[in-house]
């Protein structure tokens, strides 16, 4: 049960109608049909915010320079090491959408990471490095990454993103968020 209201009817505020179109046009699509996830009815008492996260998530999680399905395994993992159930079904889910393979799903899951390519790795391990101590960081951490071939701007993505997985799931698991239709997209 969540702890505050999701705000589903936009009827007298054409302001959090708009923001949840565009939610729903990012792909933030929930169980009734042209009402967003829970997640971002939650934000909906809170238009400003809804709008912050919505800009964030699109330029974070959606736009970019990493591919999208090791930006869905980086939240995966950072929600599975955080132990954010409605983030790790979102995502999951996401990542079956995407084609993943449920053998490499399940490696994110119990942090078995022999199925995903050696940069995959690298990023991950980086990644759950990153979200539990970021100040154990040390340059051998991030020349790894670029041994791999990553540029600064992807290490950089890789470290906003870290920080932005960790704000959605102090989020989500604060707010008590209820898990919406997981068939739904994240």
């Amino acid at each position: 049960m969540s702890r505050f209201k999701l705000v589903k009817n936009t009827t007298d505020n054409p302001e959090l109608a708009s923001l949840y179109q565009q939610a729903l046009d990012a792909g933030f699509e929930g169980v009734e049909s042209g009402v967003p996830v829970n997640f971002i009815t939650s934000l909906g008492a809170r238009p400003d915010f809804l709008s912050a996260f919505l800009n964030l998530a699109d330029n974070i999680l959606i736009k970019g320079l990493l591919p999208p399905a090791i930006k869905q395994m980086i939240v995966t993992i950072i929600s599975i090491q955080n132990n954010c159930k409605y983030c790790i079904a979102k995502h999951t889910y996401a990542l079956k959408g995407m084609g993943v393979p449920q053998e490499l799903i399940d490696g994110l899951t119990d942090f078995n990471l022999a199925k995903v390519t050696p940069p995959q790795r690298a990023i991950l391990e980086f990644s759950v490095k990153v979200a539990k101590d970021p100040n154990s960081m040390t340059d051998q951490d991030f020349a790894i990454l670029r041994d791999q071939g990553l540029s600064e701007e992807e290490i950089m993505e890789v470290v906003m993103l870290v920080g932005f997985t960790n704000f959605i799931n102090n989020w989500s698991d604060a707010y008590a968020i209820p898990l919406d239709n997981v068939e739904s997209s994240a």
